[in-house]
């Protein structure tokens, strides 16, 4: 037996019911604003609120951004009421509004969460050798729960789409024979994506750069935990000059020379380890722009061998 079941009649889905608190602003008054504008649930998974605590609370941890809960606007105008009637005071001047104060606007959908159920011969040959001859057959079933979200953040003065991405997160449940069902805590699946949401945002505004480059070819980089994987592949580039849109003559990008691709060894909560692997006949330094290896990346390097990890 195989392919997509009902989630209520297969798994079961280990979800957090953990509230996570989080301040309206984090520390650091600098720093741009986030806020998610609107999670869709089209999948009907009942997990929006909970994908919107996951997202803010990485992005938070990333200590690049501030951050706004949209269930926080409320209390906000509740407070902005009183101080335009005078029942409290007010350090803002009398300024009304919240996501007008955002840099940056996270839209997204969860388009799928769905699970795929199919018989295991191997396990249910095994059952059946251990069991004898006499006993009672008993199939035996693996499965997969499969969450995919669609992901826009703009930027909230231009409204110019800043990051725009399909995630697909996928989740193995283990095998299971006889009258039980397979089970799978999703809570590891909608947590990765809340990563991979944090990370495109951040690297999209602060792009991952090298930090310090050793003699050896080791490289040290400026992320860690949530946007770097030990294994991961990674590319390295060096700015070239100022692309300069001739219409407006604002600077709309830089020329960029690839140097090589580094493996990440070892990561911290705030920086990693990397060493270079292929290519770098021009060293890396300081400054330099790192970028998760794409396909095409790899393919510069057809002798390399090497293939994508995400």
């Amino acid at each position: 037996m195989e392919g997509v079941v009902s989630l209520r009649n297969y798994f079961i889905l280990g979800l957090s019911a953990a509230s996570i608190s989080l301040p309206a602003l984090a520390q650091g008054q600098g720093q741009p604003i986030v806020a998610v504008a609107q999670i869709d649930d089209n999948a009907g998974s009942g997990q929006a609120k909970t994908l919107t605590q996951m997202m803010l609370t990485a992005i938070a941890a990333s200590q690049k951004f501030r951050v706004i809960e949209r269930n926080q606007l409320d209390v906000l105008a509740q407070e902005q009421n009183r101080g335009r009637s005078g029942q409290t005071t007010t350090r803002n001047g009398g300024a009304t509004g919240g996501f007008q104060g955002a840099d940056y606007l996270i839209y997204g959908t969860i388009t799928t969460l769905s699970a795929s159920k199919k018989s295991d011969f191997g396990a249910s040959l095994g059952m059946a050798l251990v069991s004898g001859e006499n006993a009672r057959p008993q199939n035996c079933y693996s499965g997969e729960v499969t969450l995919s979200l669609d992901i826009r953040i703009t930027d909230a003065s231009s409204g110019q789409i800043r990051y725009v991405k399909r995630i697909d997160e996928k989740k193995k449940a283990g095998t299971i024979c006889g009258e039980g069902v397979p089970q799978v805590n999703a809570t590891e699946l909608f947590r990765s994506a809340a990563d991979r949401v944090a990370a495109g945002l951040v690297t999209t505004v602060y792009p991952i750069k090298v930090a310090n480059a050793q003699p050896d070819g080791t490289l040290m980089v400026n992320y860690g935990e949530g946007t770097l994987k030990v294994g991961d592949y990674v590319t390295v580039f060096r700015a070239g000059e100022a692309v300069i849109d001739p219409d407006t003559g604002k600077a709309i990008g830089s020329s960029e020379e690839r140097l090589g691709i580094a493996e990440i060894t070892d990561v911290q909560s705030s920086f990693s380890k990397a060493k270079s692997l292929i290519g770098f006949a021009t060293p890396a330094q300081t400054r330099d722009i790192v970028r998760i290896s794409t396909t095409d990346d790899l393919n510069a390097y057809p002798k390399s061998k090497l293939k994508p990890r995400r």
